[in-house]
């Protein structure tokens, strides 16, 4: 452990937007497939034969049936890399408030 840590608010406030906007088109992106897969689900393209709804029933029916959880984990995890950037530039941005502060409090004489 060191006993100072030092950021560039400039350049992190910088990745931080870069961060947010390639989390907003990887959500943007997300939603299209989501949407996609849902539409292509609903017509059931495994078919309506005995072996068609057998799979349904172990595909997307049930407790925990794996379209469904591979789907809502994929989109948590989509959203929470979407959310990245806005969390990182508020901590830099409390950071440089709290340095700002601490500035204000003890200026030199």
């Amino acid at each position: 452990m060191t006993d100072s840590t030092a950021v560039n608010p400039t350049q992190a406030l910088g990745a931080a937007s870069q961060l947010t906007t390639t989390g907003d088109a990887m959500l943007k992106r997300w939603r299209a497939l989501r949407g996609r897969i849902d539409e292509l689900n609903a017509s059931q393209p495994w078919g309506n034969d005995e072996p068609g709804k057998n799979f349904n029933k172990y595909y997307m029916e049930g407790e925990h049936p794996p379209c469904t959880s591979v789907l809502e984990g994929g989109e948590s995890l989509v959203i929470a890399v979407s959310k990245l950037g806005e969390q990182v530039r508020e901590g830099v941005q409390g950071v440089v408030d709290i340095d700002d502060l601490t500035a204000e409090w003890f200026k030199k004489k």
